[in-house]
């Protein structure tokens, strides 16, 4: 049983861990290791159903560029790449190779989002897909701030995390004390959008953990 007691319950109706690691620690500790999470090659069949959700909702507009956070496997950039322009940003630079592999033509980036993106330019993309990261940030202010100047007017962020929708369900394994720091609700989450010029424009779900959120941005 997940002792949720690690967390605090807001007003807003998101949990927020009170015991979570330094990500700039964690992410960079062998954290594709094959013991506590998966290899890159072997994370590959956990992604191509929900990936399935997220081409759905791209978008074709100018740029038609594409920027993935958090891009491991690798394979979501890899079947863009040969219709989009593509990015991909991971922290431990010692997978590259794997994740190269599986990616294409993809330009990757290493560091933590959104320091890394800092010196690219406002505008640069059509489409933001953020899959199960959010809720491993600290600041998601400040993350979707970021995702904001870097797509232009009217370009679609994707978001995976576990969110807590209206019907309350949510599987217990998304209170992941050290490394979710975060667990939204949908109430908090799109007001966080909407503070940093998103409109919620769809709502889905892979299953419980993986709800997906998509949002334009309008101004």
């Amino acid at each position: 049983m997940i002792d949720k007691s690690k967390y605090e319950l807001l007003e807003n109706g998101s949990y927020k861990s009170t015991m979570w690691k330094d990500p700039s620690e964690l992410y960079n500790d062998n954290y594709w290791d094959g013991s506590n999470h998966s290899t890159i090659h072997g994370q590959v069949p956990n992604v191509i159903e929900k990936n399935k959700l997220v081409k759905a909702q791209i978008t074709n507009i100018e740029p038609k560029s594409v920027l993935e956070i958090a891009c491991a496997p690798g394979i979501l950039l890899g079947e863009l790449s040969n219709e989009y322009k593509t990015v991909g940003i991971e922290v431990d630079e010692k997978y590259k190779n794997d994740i190269q592999s599986l990616c294409g033509n993809t330009e990757l980036i290493f560091g933590l989002f959104p320091e890394v993106t800092k010196n690219i330019e406002a505008n640069s993309f059509s489409n933001i897909i953020a899959l199960d990261v959010i809720e491993h940030c600290l600041d998601g202010n400040a993350f979707l701030k970021e995702c904001n100047r870097l797509l232009v007017k009217n370009g679609i962020l994707i978001i995976q995390a576990p969110i807590i929708l209206e019907d309350g369900i949510m599987d217990e394994r998304a209170f992941h004390v050290y490394e979710h720091i975060w667990v939204y609700s949908i109430a908090h989450i799109t007001q966080l959008l909407k503070a940093n010029g998103f409109k919620v424009i769809d709502i889905d779900r892979f299953k419980p953990m993986h709800e997906q959120i998509t949002a334009k941005k309008y101004k």
